[in-house]
C-alpha cells in the first residue's frame, strides 16, 4: 500500500492543520510545483494513507487518511499564516501530542530499516519517505504491518481504524 509524508515547519502549523482537517504543501519553484501537481494528479487520491513530520521537533505524528483529492487549482490561505498550495481534506487519525522522533523511527520502524538497507547511503527520513523537494507526494510503498505500527506509536489501535 501507498503512504504519503508530509513535513511541517512548526508543531504550530501541524495542529493548525489538524484541527482543520486540511494539509498543503508549501510553494517552491515553478518546476518543483509542476512536479509536485504532476505526483500528486497520478497517485494521491481519497483514503490514502498519510503521515505528518515536524521540521521543529524532528518527529513523526497524526497518521491520516485523505479523504480528498489534492486541489491543482486553489491554495489554502486560511488555515495556515500564509498559503500553501495544493491543498486537501484529511481525517486525523491522532493527534500531535503523540509522537515519535526521528531518530528511534530510523531503528525501530521496519520500513525505514528496509528503505535504509535497500540504499545504505540513505541518511535522512526526508529523503527515505519522499517529504521534500520534488519528491512531495511521491508514495512510499509499506506493508500493512508498517501501517499498523504506525498507528500503535501515534495514533489509535489498528483494529479501531477506519
Amino acid at each position: 500500500m501507498d503512504l504519503f509524508c508530509f513535513a511541517s515547519r512548526s508543531l504550530e502549523n501541524v495542529w493548525r492543520g489538524v484541527r482543520a482537517k486540511r494539509w498543503a504543501v508549501s510553494t517552491a519553484s515553478d518546476a518543483c510545483m509542476r512536479g509536485r501537481a504532476t505526483k500528486a494528479e497520478r497517485y494521491f487520491k481519497p483514503g490514502v494513507r498519510g503521515l505528518l513530520y515536524c521540521n521543529e521537533t524532528h518527529t513523526f505524528m497524526v497518521p491520516f487518511l485523505a479523504t480528498s483529492f489534492a486541489d491543482q487549482k486553489n491554495v489554502e490561505a486560511n488555515v495556515w499564516q500564509t498559503a500553501w498550495a495544493l491543498p486537501f481534506s484529511i481525517q486525523p487519525l491522532g493527534d500531535p501530542r503523540r509522537q515519535v522522533a526521528q531518530d528511534d523511527a530510523w531503528y525501530r520502524w521496519p520500513l525505514l530499516i528496509r528503505r535504509k538497507a535497500k540504499n545504505p547511503n540513505l541518511n535522512s527520513v526526508s529523503a527515505a519517505l519522499n517529504f521534500t523537494g520534488t519528491t512531495v507526494f511521491a508514495p512510499v510503498d509499506i506493508t500493512d504491518e508498517d501501517w499498523d505500527m504506525i498507528l500503535r506509536d501515534l495514533a489509535i489501535e489498528p483494529q479501531d481504524a477506519p
